[in-house]
């Protein structure tokens, strides 16, 4: 009688222990960097936007979830917006295509986003297309990652103008 009271508290035991471990959270995690687009002068000509690394600091919000980056499902890009802080009323008028791209230390850069064919009244802030397929997962476990902005210009630009890339991701993870 006591090796099958014994028998059923070890089972019980284990049976609430497993389903602790099938628990997923979902957060969104979002990163703002600032870059400058320098001034352009030819019109049809493809710039590069330098953009500093971007820390992830994706350790401490997962300890704060009681997960770890070793327990990260997915990440998927679900919104890149690009605003002008300097000057402020700034349009984005002058471009006529822009792609952003991410690199991470010994992962290959892939694009994640993208605006075509930008019109003429766009004003101020700008959308862009995400691609929502990739799986960023790899990139945010690293402690910083690279993003690379390349644009087309349709119009003369004689000032650099200041802008804020806002990029928000939706994160998947197991709990420990």
């Amino acid at each position: 009688m006591r090796f099958i009271r014994f028998f059923i508290i070890i089972n019980i035991f284990i049976f609430i222990s497993s389903c602790h471990l099938d628990e997923k959270i979902a957060f969104d995690l979002d990163f703002n960097s600032e870059a400058t687009i320098p001034s352009i002068i030819g019109i049809d000509l493809p710039i590069e936007i330098p953009i500093p690394a971007i820390p992830t600091n994706i350790n401490n919000k997962l300890e704060s979830l009681n997960s770890k980056k070793e327990y990260l499902n997915t990440a998927k890009l679900k919104e890149l917006t690009i605003k002008a802080l300097d000057p402020q009323d700034q349009s984005f008028n002058f471009l006529k295509d822009i792609e952003v791209f991410i690199k991470a230390e010994g992962l290959e850069e892939i694009k994640i986003a993208e605006k075509h064919d930008i019109p003429d009244d766009i004003g101020n802030e700008l959308d862009l297309e995400v691609k929502k397929d990739k799986d960023l997962s790899e990139y945010i476990k690293k402690d910083k990652f690279n993003l690379r902005v390349r644009a087309t210009s349709r119009k003369v630009l004689l000032h650099s103008v200041k802008v804020n890339i806002y990029t928000v991701l939706e994160v998947t993870a197991d709990i420990f």
